[in-house]
């Protein structure tokens, strides 16, 4: 009889769970998993509720801990999303948005942004092209603001600047041996760690630390990208990159890959960013994703296994493009060009 009232409780769970899941595959109703979410407790009281009725039941101890097992990743994720939604950021459909628009709220709440407006320092900052280098290190580091890779320079390296969180230093090495040069630019007493900005309204433009960059196209790059928050324009498909490594916070960033080397690896890290990836058809590519809580766009790639996916190109192609992602509540899309 015990056998018969265990078939009986998981056939029932298995029947609704595929009813339910084949309902909404069909679209027959919609889940708002944010909302779904709050009542996490819930499951927490149907889990003690079985631990009772069903003592001595073998269908308890297996049910609770089902139960369980839900509960609690769904009461860390609303915490999570609770935070974020604190700051304004918010689910659209299944797409994650940063809200670009400009109304007129934003007048109103300009006393949400702390920080002292001051006076904008504007710097230029040019290396020569060492004789005999054939590769080159890019190391950058900076807070908040706006940051744009775009153009290509007869020089090792140049860059124009405007801030009022801080200077920026400009440090370069080179190695006759190897034939190598390392250019260090970063931002030196940074004042934006005390910025705190109304970040629902992503006004990056209001924050004045503009960097433009630009690199010798002739050369083999290695890239560390570091930005604290804000926008970033990183255009490199001119330029021969096999490492790129982009570390990220709070973000918007927009990245163009190219086809000069046979192999670019790419891996970004990042809090909460929206990531654009444009990739040239001729490419292959591999799109790894290591963050649990990412939504990913992927164009045309296909789903190998879960976290993994490729173009139909990849084995075959020539060149290739290897992109590993880590991040958290994230969006990461991926368009050919």
């Amino acid at each position: 009889m015990k056998k018969q009232s265990n078939g009986l409780v998981w056939g029932s769970l298995l029947l609704g769970f595929g009813l339910l899941t084949l309902a909404k595959t069909l679209g027959w109703y919609h889940i708002d998993w944010g909302q779904l979410l709050r009542f996490w407790p819930v499951l927490v009281i149907l889990a003690g509720v079985c631990l009772l009725v069903g003592r001595g039941q073998t269908w308890a101890g297996p049910v609770t801990a089902i139960l369980l097992a839900i509960a609690l990743p769904s009461a860390i994720t609303n915490k999570a999303q609770r935070h974020f939604d604190d700051n304004d950021f918010n689910w659209n459909g299944n797409r994650f948005n940063f809200n670009d628009n400009d109304d007129e709220s934003n007048e109103d709440n300009d006393s949400d942004r702390s920080y002292e407006s001051k006076t904008a320092t504007s710097g230029n900052f040019s290396e020569a092209l060492p004789a005999n280098i054939t590769t080159a290190d890019l190391n950058f580091e900076a807070g908040a603001g706006n940051f744009k890779i775009d153009g290509t320079t007869n020089q090792l390296f140049e860059a124009t600047t405007e801030s009022e969180l801080g200077e920026y230093s400009l440090l370069t090495k080179r190695n006759d041996a190897t034939k190598n040069a390392v250019v260090n630019f970063k931002m030196d007493n940074n004042k934006g760690d005390s910025l705190n900005i109304n970040l629902n309204k992503n006004n990056w433009d209001d924050i004045k630390n503009k960097v433009k960059i630009q690199l010798n196209d002739r050369l083999t790059w290695a890239m560390k990208l570091e930005i604290g928050a804000g926008k970033a324009d990183f255009d490199l498909s001119n330029f021969k990159v096999q490492k790129l490594e982009i570390n990220a916070g709070v973000s918007k960033i927009d990245l163009k890959l190219g086809d000069k080397s046979d192999m670019n690896n790419v891996e970004i890290n990042a809090g909460v960013a929206s990531i654009d990836i444009d990739i040239p058809e001729s490419v292959g590519c591999e799109f790894v994703s290591q963050g649990a809580l990412n939504i990913e766009d992927m164009d045309e790639l296909t789903k190998i296994s879960e976290g993994l996916y490729r173009t139909v190109n990849y084995d075959k192609a020539t060149k290739k493009i290897k992109i590993v992602y880590e991040g958290g509540l994230s969006t990461v899309k991926i368009r050919r060009y």
